[in-house]
């Protein structure tokens, strides 16, 4: 079975409120799609570099850059690697990515069912973190039992489907933003922080917003219609709460994400120095 009809069952049978099915074939094609991000047998472990990467590896490593990515923005940063979230169970932290793997992906495969202290339910009162972004919502309840909502399955389709990996056979394009020739990425940042004492992490908010927008675009676009693209990707939480705290601190939008001159202006001179570059 190909990871697009894994993903198609999981979407069906979630449909069809048979959610453990659906989480069941989401663990399949999250474990594909890492392992079509590290070839079994010839990726080398990150962990331990003389060593080829194990499944667990792989399959945390993606799930985890994707989780991170979907829940809390794609501000630059590697696409793999940690989820952010941290969760207690049993006493121990634990990254989410490790659980899902751990008691969810093995258990499900191997066992076919979860064990009495793992739940998959639908979301409660009683659950310990909720996370909501771009229509994405989720949550976990931890301590001696975990539980995970109905809410991750459509995160880990999102994480499937939008994976650079998985691009063909989705038919999604997906493109880098990469300096214009003769532009070093480094310098031009350090320069954007010295000028208008700035952060890298507030550069790096203002680079995705180019990404998003398209570098011509925000090149070339008047200023009204600039800052509306950018409203519109603040209300479509793509730019996030988080990061329009960060820009409104540093006066470059106002608290409720409209673009001030300060933030306009960087947003023009990072447009005008990258380029979209199909990967």
């Amino acid at each position: 079975m190909s990871i697009k009809q894994q993903v198609e069952d999981a979407a069906f049978l979630a449909e069809n409120k048979r959610y453990l099915g659906a989480l069941t074939n989401l663990m399949l094609a999250v474990a594909a799609s890492s392992r079509k991000t590290f070839p079994k047998g010839k990726a080398k472990s990150l962990e331990d570099p003389t060593k080829k990467m194990g499944d667990r590896e792989a399959f945390t490593l993606f799930v985890g850059g994707r989780i991170r990515k979907i829940l809390f923005g794609d501000f630059g940063g590697p696409d793999i690697g940690n989820s952010g979230i941290s969760v207690n169970f049993k006493g121990k932290q634990h990254d989410v990515a490790y659980i899902l793997y751990k008691y969810y992906r093995c258990e499900l495969v191997h066992e076919g069912e979860l064990p009495e202290d793992i739940e998959f339910s639908a979301p409660s009162a009683n659950q310990n973190l909720s996370v909501n972004n771009g229509g994405v919502n989720v949550s976990i309840g931890c301590g001696n039992t975990m539980v995970l909502d109905y809410g991750w399955i459509n995160l880990l389709i999102n994480a499937v489907v939008y994976a650079r990996c998985n691009g063909k056979i989705f038919g999604i394009d997906h493109f880098d933003l990469v300096p214009t020739a003769g532009i070093s990425e480094e310098e031009h940042c350090n320069l954007m922080v010295q000028d208008y004492g700035i952060t890298p992490g507030r550069y790096q908010i203002l680079k995705a917003a180019t990404r998003h927008i398209t570098p011509s675009s925000v090149v070339n676009d008047d200023e009204r219609l600039l800052i509306k693209k950018f409203s519109e990707l603040v209300s479509k939480n793509i730019i996030h709460g988080g990061a329009i705290t960060g820009l409104s601190s540093h006066a470059l939008s106002d608290q409720d994400g409209k673009l001030l001159p300060k933030g306009l202006e960087i947003l023009k001179k990072i447009g005008a120095v990258y380029e979209l570059v199909a990967t």
